[in-house]
Formats: C-alpha cells, sequence, structure tokens
C-alpha cells in the first residue's frame, strides 16, 4: 500500500513531469496550445513579473465588469486563455505547492485509516483548471474525477495534457456534465480555491456535502476576502462569507476535523457526519484558529468599507 508522499519535483519512471521552472511552463503550454513560443514566453515572463496580468488582458478583452459574474464573466471562462497562464505559473509557487501536498497527505493517511490503496478511493477534482493537481493525484496514485468549465481553452488544455501523458481514462475521468457528478458518492472531494469564483458558493458547498460518502472528507481552500485588482473574478458578492467555511460546510452536514496551521486554513479538511452534533458549532466558537480567521475576516471587510468611503 503506497502511503508515502511522491513531491512534486520528484522525477523517475512513469511519473508525469509537473512544470515547476519557467522554461518547463513555457514548454508546457506551447506544447498544448498554437500560441507561439515567442508570445508564450513573453506571456508567462509578465505572468510571473505581475500576478494575475494575463487574466487582467482577458477581462479587457471581454468586457468583463471586475468582481462581478454574469455571462461575460462566464464567457471568460470558457474563451479566455488567461487562467492557463496565471494557474501554471501560480502553481510553480512552492507556496501554492504546498497547500496540494497538504492534501496529498491528508488523503494518504485518509485511505491508510480505510485499509485500502489510494487507487481503490472514488476522489473528484472540482476546478481544477489546467488540471495540475489531478496529474499529482495521479502521480501518488490515486483515480480522480475531473471537473472543470467543459469546453473552455483551459477545461481543452488540461484533456491534452491528461491524453498526452496517458492519464485520460486510467489515472484520470473526464466529467462533462456537473450533474454527473450526482451519480455516485466519493470519499472525498478536493477543491481548491474555487469558491470565492462562484455566484452561489453556498449551493456549492450543500452539493459537496450531498455527493461525499458519510465519513467522506472535503478538502478544501478558499479565498472570499481577497478582492484586489489582480483578482477580478473573485467576487465581491462573496466577501461576507470571508472567515465563516467552517459555519457554511457545518450547516450542510460536515464537521471541520483538522486544518492547516501554516498558513492558516489552507488547506482545511472536513468529514462528512451522519448525525449533526448539537454542540459541535459551539465548539467551534472555542477554536482558536477559526476565531481569528472570523476575526480577520471582519477586519478585512471593515478595512474595505473604510477604503470605499475615502475613495
Amino acid at each position: 500500500m503506497h502511503t508515502c508522499l511522491i513531491e512534486p519535483d520528484a522525477t523517475g519512471p512513469g511519473l508525469v513531469p509537473l512544470p515547476l521552472s519557467y522554461e518547463a511552463v513555457v514548454d508546457e503550454i506551447c506544447r498544448f496550445t498554437q500560441v507561439p513560443t515567442a508570445e508564450v514566453a513573453r506571456r508567462v515572463w509578465r505572468e510571473a513579473l505581475e500576478p494575475g496580468w494575463n487574466v487582467g488582458r482577458d477581462v479587457e478583452a471581454f468586457g468583463v465588469t471586475p468582481h462581478h459574474y454574469d455571462e461575460l464573466m462566464e464567457t471568460l471562462y470558457r474563451e479566455g486563455m488567461g487562467f492557463i497562464f496565471e494557474t501554471l505559473v501560480y502553481w510553480a509557487n512552492p507556496i501554492r505547492q504546498e497547500w496540494s501536498r497538504k492534501a496529498v497527505q491528508r488523503l494518504l493517511r485518509y485511505s491508510a485509516a480505510k485499509r485500502a490503496d489510494p487507487a481503490e478511493l472514488s476522489l473528484l477534482v472540482l476546478g481544477d483548471g489546467v488540471g495540475n493537481d489531478a496529474i499529482f493525484l495521479a502521480r501518488n496514485g490515486f483515480k480522480v474525477d475531473y471537473f472543470d468549465v467543459p469546453g473552455s481553452k483551459t477545461y481543452d488544455f488540461a484533456v491534452k495534457r491528461f491524453a498526452h501523458y496517458a492519464l485520460l481514462n486510467q489515472s484520470v475521468r473526464l466529467i462533462s456534465n456537473y450533474r454527473s457528478c450526482f451519480e455516485k458518492q466519493y470519499d472525498a472531494v478536493l477543491s481548491l480555491e474555487v469558491l470565492e469564483h462562484l455566484p452561489d458558493p453556498r449551493a456549492a458547498i450543500a452539493d459537496i456535502g450531498r455527493i461525499l460518502k458519510p465519513g467522506g472528507i472535503a478538502i478544501i481552500t478558499e479565498a472570499f476576502g481577497l478582492t484586489p485588482s489582480d483578482l477580478p473574478t473573485h467576487l465581491k458578492c462573496n466577501v461576507k462569507l470571508d472567515g465563516r467555511t467552517p459555519f457554511l460546510f457545518h450547516e450542510r452536514g460536515m464537521k471541520l476535523s483538522w486544518y492547516s496551521r501554516t498558513p492558516l486554513f489552507k488547506p482545511m479538511e472536513f468529514v462528512r457526519v451522519e448525525r449533526r452534533q448539537r454542540l459541535s458549532s459551539v465548539r467551534l466558537l472555542f477554536d482558536r484558529g477559526v476565531i481569528a480567521r472570523i476575526i480577520e475576516g471582519r477586519a478585512r471587510r471593515l478595512k474595505q468599507r473604510i477604503m470605499a468611503l475615502l475613495a
């Protein structure tokens, strides 16, 4: 039974490479798009120097109102290429890799507790974009269902990667219709930095609760409170949820079972319970990390209000 983490930068027979350097990111994008090499190199360099630059260009091109979800934002997600550049460059950051490392460690711990091989677990990755997390999970012996915006350029890019690396229909199965996620129950759902992009994250959290097996786990990160100009697809309507994620999951029958301390809540883990415990929400209020996150969220919202008044 495989229980040891295979690091993102590990190499060896059978290990699909993850692009973690400037040159590797450029090569990966060139391989699976028709964008000229010089243009890819320029855009990757700009993204590294100015995070969000590529999605910002898409916002301008599609006439999107930053932080506001509408049909134009949907068009950006389907037809824009900015997220290919942004997510590959961001995933090469060791801080971002650490979130996925911890997620895989929790999944390995879960599989060991179940006395199951990682490949025996049913695992859904929601909103994985270019597919790096699905590939990282496959490297660590998991078989995953992948879902992102079907038919989008980001989705098509991920599919080409999975096919090229012989993962498609082997370690990675595509979910091309969101409703198909409800056709079975999962041992685990992984969704990193997705909820803040959704117009109704509460509904998405309810869906996660529906598709998890009793005792199954959800591994989550979110950035509800971050709506700066370089993150124009983070929705301002979700700022009010900043710091409340443990309570939102609790409302849907998922108990906070673990969270990272460094950085705080990146990621956090929730376990689906069959019967909600009456005092479990009260216990959250005695958790120092949860309280710190609530205070941080309120302070951030207050700062944003003050800045808006002064603008």
